[in-house]
């Protein structure tokens, strides 16, 4: 069993960590704004650290799912944890990030004779709690190897796609796909409705047809009846497709710049719902794209 470090206890987080406690690793969490998270751990066993430099001073795992770039740098490169690390940890860094941003983490760790690996994860909060997230990694594939038993409790697929910051880039990817697929899910909704079509009809058809994809199949109904009870927020979709661009820079990418533009039609108000809400756009009255 492994000391872990574990930083990021939000809805991905918390399941994840919560899972690797449970398979009987030893986590060192640090307490935040939201003490609910630590306190649930902390009832399974994990250890409260005093700061983020306690908590990796003896861990010889770090895993760390954050927002975005600016909170990654921000902890792991901050002069505390960079003294703090000993030699020999692995770090995985979860997020979704730029690669660019994973290259940095990599650079100033090797340094310190600490391996870096890219991990973003897709698979949801449920895959998050049943342990079947699909893991992208990038990074040593020695260093893979070595935390792959820690990994295989978060996830049902492994996958090794190049040096550190391929992950990153890889996942970028998949979130264009997902972003796009959910845009042209949202207009096809809306021709089926100006035909009167039977829209259960429509997911059964569509369902067994081509045009079924996993946004599709896990959308569609929601869009339907405009539930859009958060699974992936708004806010999230909207920082993974700039991403997405960002990794895509000096690539022709009109349809991904096109959703990405659709995504930020919809103001605050609609950041904390599922990001499904960009359907709206096309139904509003059961009309024309809202202006």
């Amino acid at each position: 069993m492994k000391r872990i470090a574990f930083f990021g206890l939000g809805r991905m987080g918390l399941p994840m960590a919560r899972r690797l406690q449970l398979a009987g690793h030893s986590l060192r969490v640090v307490l935040h704004s939201n003490p609910a998270p630590v306190q649930e751990l902390q009832a399974l066993g994990a250890h409260m650290a005093k700061s983020p430099a306690d908590a990796v001073s003896e861990a010889e795992i770090i895993i760390s799912i954050l927002p975005g770039d600016r909170d990654i740098e921000a902890l792991l490169l901050s002069p505390g944890i960079k003294k703090a690390v000993k030699p020999g940890a692995v770090l995985i860094e979860m997020s979704t990030a730029t690669s660019g941003c994973v290259q940095r983490l990599a650079e100033v760790y090797g340094q310190k004779g600490v391996s870096v690996l890219d991990a973003p994860v897709s698979g949801g909060v449920k895959g998050a709690a049943e342990g079947t997230l699909t893991i992208i990694a990038g990074g040593d594939s020695s260093a893979l190897e070595a935390v792959r038993p820690v990994l295989d409790v978060l996830a049902s697929k492994i996958f090794h796609v190049g040096v550190a910051g391929a992950g990153k880039a890889m996942k970028a990817v998949n979130q264009m796909i997902v972003g796009a697929n959910a845009v042209i899910v949202s207009e096809a909704l809306r021709v089926a409705r100006h035909h009167g079509m039977d829209l259960e009809k429509v997911y059964e058809v569509i369902s067994s047809s081509t045009g079924a994809s996993p946004i599709f199949l896990s959308k569609f109904e929601k869009m339907a009846s405009e539930d859009f009870t958060p699974g992936f927020t708004l806010a999230l979709m909207k920082k993974d497709m700039k991403i997405a661009l960002a990794e895509g820079e000096g690539c022709p990418l009109p349809v991904a710049s096109l959703a990405y533009a659709l995504y930020l039609m919809i103001g605050e108000e609609g950041e904390k719902q599922d990001f499904s809400v960009v359907s709206t756009l096309f139904q509003g009255n059961k009309g024309s794209p809202q202006k």
